[in-house]
């Protein structure tokens, strides 16, 4: 841990077993010698309540984490004590490949990226077909090589096959560019979230990021659905409105008009616009985006099949 000028308190709300918490949470710790608190799950109000009692001064989430604390009534009743902002840093990270770019506390960045790679790690960038595109300002697949990089999976060869390239370099599956000027990372997408459309390619954070920007909308997803005799996916929103008078009223069409006057035409939501209660969540609190793009793709058949 980079040492701070002031008596660090951290509170721990992912999963242990997370690349980038574990470490940090047992060996920063006990070298650095502050106070740790881990909760046994993310839950907002016993979070934001932790945060004021014990005078938390760092903590690392995930964007669904952080878009719920920022989304929440919860957040704006608290004394501005705990409203004040809070400098930040993006990680970048792996089970895999544990942690492959940072950027230390003096570093603190607020473009996105998410950092500079740490000594002893090799990055390149490779388009659809493996070739390698590595130059600056180019987006592709990242893929990295070096001592923090996993060998492989366990007596599973066919995995290996498809992660690893001949030179033993690992595919990451992360659609990424590196800033010429200042040498920072900056990661773009999942290549198999990426939304094909049309013979363009649509990032669902970036329609999620506007769709967040509603004031009647505290929760959403985008996901790519198909339908027979099309030529690609159609970027479909799964939303949660926000309660009360805000949200209430809110229609499919409102919805799709918002981003419509705000993105390009093709990441228009002509898969449609669903309203949720709230979304299936893993340990770290990530949205269970299979599970959500395999019932879409289900009641989309479903209609199209009373329809017929």
């Amino acid at each position: 841990m980079d040492p701070r000028p002031y008596q660090m308190s951290r509170i721990v709300a992912l999963p242990i077993f997370h690349a980038g918490v574990g470490p940090p949470t047992h060996f920063g710790t006990l070298k650095s010698g502050f106070t740790t608190y881990i909760m046994r799950r993310f839950e907002l109000e016993t979070f934001l309540t932790a945060v004021e009692k014990y005078g938390i001064t760092e903590f690392t989430i995930v964007p669904p984490i952080a878009v719920a604390i920022l989304k929440s009534p919860l957040t704006r009743t608290r004394p501005s004590a705990l409203r004040r902002p809070w400098a930040k840093t993006c990680r970048h990270g792996s089970t895999r490949f544990w942690r492959t770019e940072s950027l230390s506390h003096k570093q603190q960045d607020d473009t996105g990226s998410v950092g500079r790679l740490i000594p002893n790690v090799e990055a390149k960038l490779i388009d659809e077909n493996g070739a390698n595109i590595s130059a600056y300002e180019v987006c592709g697949e990242l893929c990295v090589r070096g001592p923090t990089v996993t060998p492989g999976y366990y007596k599973n060869d066919a995995a290996n096959a498809e992660a690893f390239d001949a030179e033993g370099w690992f595919k990451t599956g992360d659609i990424a560019y590196c800033d010429g000027q200042t040498q920072k990372w900056y990661i773009v997408d999942r290549k198999k979230e990426l939304i094909k459309v049309r013979g363009f390619q649509g990032a669902p954070p970036e329609l999620e990021t506007v769709l967040l920007g509603h004031p009647g909308i505290i929760d959403a997803a985008v996901i790519g659905v198909t339908f027979p005799e099309s030529d690609g996916e159609a970027p479909r929103a799964d939303v949660v409105r926000r309660p009360g008078e805000k949200g209430q009223g809110l229609t499919e069409k409102e919805v799709q008009q918002y981003l419509e006057g705000r993105l390009a035409k093709y990441k228009a939501l002509t898969g449609g616009v669903r309203f949720v209660d709230a979304f299936a969540k893993n340990a770290s609190g990530k949205i269970l985006e299979r599970e959500l793009r395999e019932q879409s793709q289900r009641e989309i058949e479903a209609e199209l099949g009373q329809v017929s």
